[in-house]
């Protein structure tokens, strides 16, 4: 139970683009934040790149901070998954790194899409810049984040069934 606690109450935050845009993890919700100005004079093209980076960098934390409350729970170090042993566990590693998990907020103005938590891409759909105040790109970002999120567990859930009954 400790461990759901701990899990439960962690927050990832971390920042890109020198500080400028700003994300917040926690549960399944993401959070996202601009410096002043930023969002008014972002392209599509280099927003896009920075979500991609905040985005890994997210990950990237969550998974630093999943390992250490795994490690208090446990009462020992744990810095990654146990190696897979078996064909069913090398079967289950190798279409987890495939795994296509995918969100979109209404509209699909934005959509993000990850392979095996590792290749990321954020596509705004044209026009989302002009049309979406900060606030409402926001929203919409966090929106897709969720359904990715969502969309990444089930996958994982299916793969899970399917490969170990």
């Amino acid at each position: 139970m400790r461990l759901r606690d701990a899990l439960s109450r962690m927050r990832v935050r971390v920042s890109v683009a020198g500080g400028a845009i700003t994300g917040e993890l926690h549960d399944d919700v993401v959070d996202l934040s601009f410096a002043p100005g930023c969002y008014e004079r972002a392209s599509v093209q280099a927003l896009e790149e920075h979500l991609v980076s905040l985005a890994q960098a997210l990950h990237t934390e969550y998974v630093r901070q999943y390992y250490r409350a795994l490690s208090e729970a446990y009462q020992q170090t744990i810095t990654k998954e146990p190696v897979a042993i078996g064909r069913q566990d090398r079967e289950y590693t190798e279409r987890r790194q495939e795994l296509v998990a995918e969100g979109r907020s209404a509209g699909d103005r934005i959509v993000i899409t990850v392979r095996g938590m590792r290749s990321w891409q954020v596509r705004i759909c044209a026009g989302t810049l002009r049309a979406l105040d900060e606030r409402q790109f926001s929203a919409a970002f966090g929106e897709a984040a969720r359904a990715l999120i969502r969309a990444q567990f089930a996958g994982i859930r299916v793969l899970k069934d399917q490969v170990y009954g």
